[in-house]
């Protein structure tokens, strides 16, 4: 209970909504119990005589009880349950803040189907013990104790006969506890892996079905399928004995009513009325009882999903803002960046190394170099999604001492993965920007990012829903349309990382030259595998395997210098005349 101690704090804080529910569910019991008084005193009115009068005005009598209880169930239910609901909005909230704001390294080393798990099925497990669960739980400490109370009172020696079942029941409930609650965990991690799985294989169909691969991971799905599913037996299994349990106290119970009762009837010790109240009130302590078992397998279920989502909550960003930052009132754009390393978690050697560059405002600075030198990584650091060692900073002030929005805002970051929403083209292009777009505005942006044609051909034009991933458009367009969001900002810092790596080359050159004349003044990074997309740069970093800088300057110098820079550039010439000639 201790794991669950905070989400049920969450749960009482809503006490405006919770102290009508909690005084609901006494006055429905007390209709319940009413309700077989009546009839019970009604059975024994009828065995020495009556009159329809007399029926009329009992069934009047049970129809206002009946119908108490009815609304006082109803508004405990009203209440109660709305409640959570309550916490589980804000769980979800706040499991979605916080996943907003952790770094790459997280997101990075997390499953996004497990993340969507916790997010989901782990909340509502959580929301299922704190409503129902706590609801049911409340009315059988109201009604158990009530009935048994009664039942006393009509014959002490017969109420007497049930507490055995009880007792050996609560045994048994405390017995398969620690199973419930091992095989609850096993499940919560099985249903994670197949979101996962699944999340994955969707997102990839096309990989999938590119490489022909669809049986292979069919089988792999089915394998953590089969893993789920032995974990959900396991969990039935113990969840059934726990249930057997409850219904064979309850049924021993029974029987153990009728034969003492049916005796104590016999010798007339016991009336009708009083052994139909026995019997009717019997089945209302242990439906409580049987609610409790239920709420006691629910529990472990609970407990692991509090585990997990008190996991992810506790996780914290090593991006952390200055409670005091630095506010740039004015980005000029310029760049410096000394003895600048990073290395990822668990990696033998640093992702790049004593970097040092001055990138003055305004100018283009191409960083190139081959696969794995750090050039991406590089670029991410420069926002502080990760977080460099040496010294980075923006006009004159470590990136560090700034306020992150400022930074961020300063910035127009345009990935390798080409990630757009599923949305119109107008709004993919609008979301850094809080206004939303007008077509003037649109139009400019599709021209520099030489996307004018092809939002032409839509169908809805700039309102064009785009699909999934941005799914139907072409890699090109894709590109072309993330670079449009990020001018969309008018940023100080532009940043291209292997941006136009889909583009063919004549569009590449256009693409370039619309960004030279519409961002005077902007400082541009450009991170390339193909170096035409630098060689206007005014200078150029070139990264070793090993992420150290092997060379800076211009083209020009860089070509004319032996080294990875100018042999690339030959390769990649031949590549392109062997190109047009076929």
């Amino acid at each position: 209970m201790k794991r669950l101690w905070s989400y049920f704090q969450r749960f009482l804080r809503h006490k405006r909504e919770l102290v009508p529910g909690f005084l609901c569910i006494p006055l429905a019991q007390l209709g319940d119990v009413m309700v077989t008084i009546v009839i019970g005193n009604t059975l024994d009115r009828l065995r020495a005589g009556s009159d329809t009068e007399f029926l009329r005005g009992v069934f009047l009598t049970i129809l206002g009880w009946a119908v108490f209880k009815g609304v006082f169930r109803y508004l405990q239910r009203w209440w109660i349950v709305a409640v959570s609901r309550y916490v589980e909005n804000e769980l979800k909230q706040e499991l979605f803040d916080q996943l907003t704001r952790l770094s790459f390294r997280f997101h990075a080393r997390s499953r996004s189907g497990d993340v969507v798990s916790r997010l989901t099925s782990d909340v509502e497990n959580i929301r299922m013990f704190l409503g129902p669960g706590v609801m049911y739980s409340l009315g059988a400490f109201v009604m158990v104790p009530a009935s048994m109370a009664i039942l006393f009172t009509l014959n002490a020696p017969l109420a007497a006969t049930m507490a055995l079942p009880l007792v050996l029941m609560g045994l048994g409930m405390k017995a398969f506890t620690p199973r419930l609650h091992k095989w609850s965990e096993a499940v919560q991690e099985s249903i994670a892996d197949l979101s996962s799985r699944a999340q994955e294989n969707f997102s990839g169909i096309r990989v999938v079905k590119g490489y022909g691969r669809e049986d292979q991971q069919i089988a792999r799905f089915e394998a953590a399928a089969l893993r789920n599913r032995e974990n959900q037996v396991q969990l039935g299994h113990a969840r059934g004995l726990t249930h057997a349990l409850t219904h064979a106290a309850n049924d021993s119970t029974f029987v153990v009513i009728l034969i003492v009762g049916g005796l104590a009837l016999i010798d007339r010790t016991l009336a009708v009325g009083d052994l139909f109240k026995f019997i009717d009130l019997t089945f209302k302590v242990f439906w409580p009882i049987i609610a409790l078992g239920w709420i006691a397998g629910m529990y472990p279920r609970a407990a692991a999903s509090a585990k997990r989502i008190d996991d992810l909550l506790a996780e914290r960003s090593e991006i952390v803002e200055r409670p005091d930052p630095v506010r740039l009132a004015d980005v000029r754009g310029a760049l410096r960046l000394v003895d600048a390393a990073f290395t990822y978690d668990g990696a033998a050697r640093p992702a790049f190394q004593g970097v040092t560059v001055d990138v003055p405002a305004g100018t283009v600075l191409g960083v190139v170099g081959p696969t794995g030198s750090g050039k991406s990584t590089l670029l991410l650091c420069l926002g502080r999604l990760f977080d460099a060692q040496g010294s980075l900073e923006l006009d004159g002030v470590p990136m560090r001492d700034l306020s992150l929005d400022d930074l961020r805002g300063a910035l127009g970051y345009v990935p390798q993965d080409s990630f757009l929403f599923s949305a119109t083209w107008r709004e993919n292009v609008g979301f850094g920007v809080d206004a939303p777009l007008d077509d003037d505005r649109l139009a400019e942006l599709a021209r520099v990012a030489c996307m004018t044609n092809e939002v032409a051909t839509f169908p809805k034009g700039y309102d064009q829903l785009i699909g999934e991933r941005g799914v139907t458009l072409s890699g090109g367009q894709r590109q072309r349309t993330c670079i449009a969001r990020a001018l969309a900002r008018d940023p100080r810092v532009l940043i291209l990382d292997d941006a136009l790596s889909a583009v063919d080359t004549e569009t590449e050159a256009q693409l370039l030259e619309n960004l030279r004349h519409a961002g005077r003044g902007r400082t541009v990074i450009v991170a390339a595998h193909r170096l035409s997309s630098v060689i206007r740069a005014e200078r150029i970093l070139v990264l070793g395997a090993d992420g150290r800088v092997e060379a800076q300057g211009t083209h020009a110098e860089l070509a004319a210098r032996p080294g990875w820079y100018r042999d690339t550039w030959r390769r990649q010439q031949k590549s392109q005349e062997l190109s047009v000639l076929g």
